[in-house]
Parts: C-alpha cells; structure tokens; sequence
C-alpha cells in the first residue's frame, strides 16, 4: 500500500468521510488492457509490486507525549488479471496483498489483503455490471481511531445504466456492505471497536442523468441507505440523501465528480439525535498539460464515531495533490489535506461540542527508471498534526521515508 506524498497546497476544500454517493458504477470508458503489460489475446495481465513507507516513523502510536520512534516498512503485491471480448463483455480480477513490518513494536505489524471481481456488460442502450470485493486490514480508519485495529469489509453491489432518447439515462443500483472489527480490540481509552462499529449498511441508489457531453453527465438522484450496528443498536439509523452535480469519465478535462446535497438522518430510538444537514463530496482530478496532474478532493457528511458518547460526528475536510513531471526520469509530488471532526449532539441529546483539526503536509520525488510509468523509485517527507481541545489527542508525527515501485 502506497503512502501518497504530502505538501501545503492552497486550495482547500470541505470533504466527506461517510457514505454519500459512496459507490458508483464502473466508468464504460475505462479500457485496462491497452494499458496492461501483458495481452494475451483477449486476456491481460497488469502485476506490480511496490515497496513503499521505508523509513522512520517517530511516533508510531500517535502520543501527546514520550512518542515512540521505530523503523517501518510495507511490501505490496497488486495483480490485475481480465478478459474483455471487444468492448462488450469485461470481466476483471483485482489482488492486494501487503505486509506492514516494524522492527520494535510487533504489535503493529499486520498482513492486509484485498479482493475484487467486476463483470460488465457494455451496450449502446443498457450497461448493467456486479461487482464484489472484501478487505482485511489493519491500518487506522481515518483519522478519529489511533489504534491500527485488525478489521473486515466484504461488500457487494449491482446496477444498471439505462440510456434513453434526448441524451438522458437513468441509474439504479444497490450495496450491501459490513464491517467487523476483531473482537479483541480495544482503543487506548477502553474502547472495544467492535462492540462500538460493528455494522451492516444496505444502501439504494437511483438518479438521473443528462449528457452535457460525451464524457460528462449532469445528475440527480437520490440514496436511501439503512445502517444496522450489531452490537450498539443506539446507533442504528436510516438515511436519505437527495444530491445533484456532475460525474465524468475518462478522457475528459476533469475526470472524477462533484456533488451536492442534503442529508435527513433518523436513528430508530427516538432518545438519539438526528441529523439534517447538506453534504458535499468533491473527487476530481485534472492533467492541463503532459507534465502536470492535479488532485483534489473534499466534502461534507457524518462519521461515525467510536467513542461512546457521540453517535456521530460531522466530518469536513479538503486536499490537494500536485505532481510535477518535470523530465522524463523525475517528478516531484507535493500535497496537503486538512480534516475537521465536528462533535456536537451526545447519545443522550445533550449538546457537548468540540472539534478536532488534523492535517497532513509533505513533499516527495521519485525517480523512473527507463523512462515511462513503470519503476519507480521515490523519497518522501510527511508531517502529521492533529489538535484537539482534549489533551491526550494531540500529537505531532514526522515521517521520513522511501518509495519503490515496480511494475512488469
């Protein structure tokens, strides 16, 4: 698993970390065998491998105080095996497999593997697609819990794209997915994460949509999504979104997406606040010419916190990626992204507010052997800080490190 460069960059946006839009179907534009280092026929083969993260880790546990320091290191292995007959039938296999190593603190050390399979049928009027995939990881979920927590998340989801007359289409699709934490986990502070985070989420998609372009879709839609928590039913909940904004595909100027909306949270126990609030989520990257690449992403929506006093939080954060290829051989990737958790209403209804701010800056170069995209080797100097009005949540965490990656 890479450690993507981080540097200060202006331009920050609100970000999501829920589930708003959270999946989306596989973009009909994308053609991974012309790409693949291997075609055999119409089967392809795109295997990497990357070591990635080598260096110094000065504060492995994110302490306020007496950090502690330790080399580190993560060995990934990513195999992409597909087949597509003509551009009517892909049916792809996506393999990851990394060791997380550090040399003192074995506890941290963890083997993390992910799994995915998607088949599509592409047509001119009906595109319909099943896609599954599970994760077993071990590295922190976002920026709220510390604590590197061994967990599983198998979903599945199914769709279909309509395309009608007058350049309008119509979307639907539906997601199981599940989280599981190891039941022998708990935070610094007491928490047993799977007793707090264990859940099932089932969620309904539909939406509208306008093609402004041949690679650029206008859209309005709607998500119903009902989230059941096995072990902590306080927190059980259904949502709706209701959202606009535009969606593009590969080969236009901006490819990612851009939505807005709002969101009506209802908790089943009626002692549990709801919430209603816009929400926001911004993907979207940009190449305006062949040395530069543009990055950023941001939003606005609910988390679910682990603490057990605070349902949810309201989570807005931004970033930005620039990287320069500035030769053949080199580039320089700098970056920054900062992250809001907002917490407010209590299980109780109470209102106990506070937020957390933490961001992440850092520069990197890397170096292509031979040219192209393929191997690389980097450099990278990240700083990590998080600011809390609750005093054992504070830290400061400098990493230095180096990046390899290979691909054949």
């Amino acid at each position: 698993m890479s450690r993507t460069a981080a540097i200060t960059f202006a331009a920050l946006l609100l970000a999501a970390s829920a589930s708003a839009q959270s999946f989306r179907p596989p973009d009909p534009l994308s053609r991974p065998w012309t790409t693949a280092q291997m075609n055999l026929g119409p089967i392809y083969f795109a295997p990497t491998f990357q070591l990635s993260g080598v260096g110094v880790d000065n504060n492995v546990f994110n302490e306020p105080v007496n950090p502690k320091s330790d080399l580190t290191g993560t060995l990934g292995m990513r195999s992409l095996v597909g087949l597509h007959l003509g551009e009517a039938l892909v049916f792809q296999v996506t393999q990851d497999n990394s060791y997380i190593w550090y040399r003192r603190y074995r506890s941290e050390r963890s083997v993390d593997s992910g799994l995915n399979f998607v088949l599509e049928f592409r047509s001119r009027l009906v595109r319909p697609w099943v896609r599954w995939e599970k994760l077993k990881t071990s590295q922190r979920s976002g920026v709220e819990i510390d604590t590197r927590a061994e967990r599983r998340t198998p979903n599945f989801d199914f769709g279909s794209d309509f395309s009608g007359l007058f350049r309008l289409g119509v979307s639907v699709a539906a997601r199981r997915s599940r989280l599981r934490y190891n039941d022998t986990v708990v935070t610094p502070d007491g928490v047993n994460l799977s007793e707090a985070l264990d859940n099932q989420s089932d969620s309904y998609q539909g939406f509208l949509r306008y093609e402004l372009t041949d690679l650029t879709d206008f859209i309005v839609g709607t998500d119903f999504v009902r989230d059941r928590f096995s072990k902590s039913p306080l927190r059980n909940n259904d949502s709706y979104y209701y959202y606009a904004g535009l969606r593009t595909k590969q080969g236009a100027t901006f490819v990612g997406s851009a939505t807005a909306g709002y969101r009506q949270q209802r908790h089943t126990d009626p002692s549990v606040p709801n919430f209603n609030g816009v929400i926001a989520k911004v993907d979207v990257s940009v190449i305006p010419n062949e040395f530069l690449k543009l990055d950023v992403s941001g939003g606005r929506d609910l988390g679910y916190s682990y603490q057990e006093k605070y349902p949810y939080f309201v989570q807005q954060d931004g970033g930005a990626t620039v990287t320069n290829r500035f030769s053949e051989h080199l580039d320089v990737v700098a970056s920054a992204r900062a992250t809001w958790l907002h917490y407010d209403e209590t299980m109780v209804g109470l209102k106990d507010p506070h937020t957390d701010r933490t961001t992440v800056f850092g520069l990197g170069m890397g170096y292509f052997v031979g040219g192209g995209n393929g191997t690389r080797l980097g450099i990278l100097f990240e700083r990590a800080q998080r600011v809390s009005p609750i005093g054992d949540r504070n830290y400061v965490t400098n990493r230095f490190s180096s990046n390899y990656r290979f691909s054949f």
